[in-house]
């Protein structure tokens, strides 16, 4: 089985980790294997019972060979930085979802710096990887995080500095009902093909689009056709 690909489930935070988890677990189970996970690390106003709960799965996942990735700094937009055209119109597309989107340089910067600072408040050590949510950055973003991370991804590629690793990201979440089918069936093709990389990539949103059944059925067949990797394996 000499293809790979990338099994990750996207957006765990500290609002939806009693659920989340147990998610992540399944597919995990599923798949025989951990799985990479991207963390939101927003837990400002969080009640403290919530967060002990979140640090400590965090630390259990770690510690059962999950891997983590920073996901944005928030995930949702602050209206009152400035945006470019592309910018703003990402975050119509994805309901307020793509923080990055059209920032210029100094904006991006001091939003990633946040990420990081709030990621320092769960006890971690900093994580090999960056996502910026719903993958939309901007112009600046990808050498901000090459400069503090391993790993930066879009929706078609995952970056190393030196190296670029064609990997479309075949996601669910947000598309409209009538396209889930199409999406499913493109995704099945993309992981039977012999070509790039692909992130078979799960939300929480996905549990109750396409059900927890689908996502399972997926992931077992991903798990016929290509050899899941870690990105601290490229």
């Amino acid at each position: 089985m000499g293809s790979k690909f990338f099994l990750c489930y996207h957006d765990l935070s500290v609002k939806n980790a009693k659920q989340a988890v147990g998610q992540i677990r399944r597919i995990a189970q599923v798949a025989n294997s951990p799985i990479t996970v991207a963390v939101i690390p927003d837990v400002r106003q969080a009640p403290a019972a919530d967060l002990d709960f979140f640090k400590g799965e965090l630390q259990s996942l770690l510690q059962d060979g999950f891997e983590l990735l920073l996901h944005g700094t928030r995930h949702l937009a602050v209206d009152s930085v400035d945006r470019n055209f592309w910018g703003k119109k990402a975050l119509a597309l994805t309901g307020n979802e793509a923080e990055f989107a059209g920032l210029d340089d100094c904006d991006s910067f001091r939003l990633l710096e946040q990420g990081m600072a709030l990621w320092g408040t769960l006890g971690l050590d900093l994580p090999r990887g960056f996502v910026p949510p719903a993958w939309y950055g901007n112009a600046h973003l990808k050498e901000q995080v090459l400069c503090k991370f391993d790993f930066y991804e879009d929706r078609f590629a995952v970056y190393k500095k030196s190296q670029k690793i064609l990997s479309p990201a075949l996601s669910f979440a947000g598309l409209p009902k009538l396209s889930l089918n199409v999406a499913q069936t493109s995704a099945c093709l993309a992981l039977r093909s012999p070509v790039g990389t692909p992130r078979l990539v799960f939300h929480p949103v996905d549990f109750e689009a396409i059900g927890e059944t689908r996502i399972l059925n997926l992931t077992r067949f991903a798990v016929s056709k290509r050899k899941q990797i870690f990105y601290r394996d490229i």
